[in-house]
């Protein structure tokens, strides 16, 4: 079973026009490989703004678990309904966390993890400074 994992890091503007340019070189020379999902941040702030405690814990608690909706969730987690929902409509928009179709009227939606797996990387140097190293 292959493993759905997705990056998570730190690139500054620069990097991240690099890093497009190369990908259409790619698809110009007709390379559609599909290529790992990814979400990255200007600044460790901002990745540590997003991704706190609380959120880590619900993505961990929402795979481990498989809640059957976001009360339960909430109930997990011994946290009000109304933060966690807040912090789902956030990962979800970023496609940390999906929910599932309602089954008929008035039914819940289950949240769910669309990874395996999430690679934090923070670079130490930039991209150009570390290949000269």
């Amino acid at each position: 079973m292959t493993r759905r994992r997705l990056n998570i890091g730190v690139r500054t503007k620069a990097e991240g026009k690099n890093i497009l340019r190369a990908a259409f070189a790619r698809v110009c020379q007709g390379d559609f490989t599909p290529q790992e999902p990814g979400l990255y941040f200007e600044t460790v702030e901002d990745l540590r703004r997003i991704l706190t405690d609380k959120r880590l814990d619900l993505l961990f608690t929402i795979a481990q678990h498989r809640p059957e909706s976001v009360r339960e969730l909430a109930n997990l987690l011994h946290r009000a309904y109304k933060n966690v929902s807040e912090d789902i409509t956030l990962l979800r928009q970023l496609n940390l966390v999906a929910l599932g179709e309602r089954a008929g009227k008035g039914r819940a939606r289950a949240p769910t993890v669309p990874y395996d797996e999430i690679h934090v990387t923070i670079a130490l140097r930039p991209e150009e400074e570390a290949q000269a190293a």
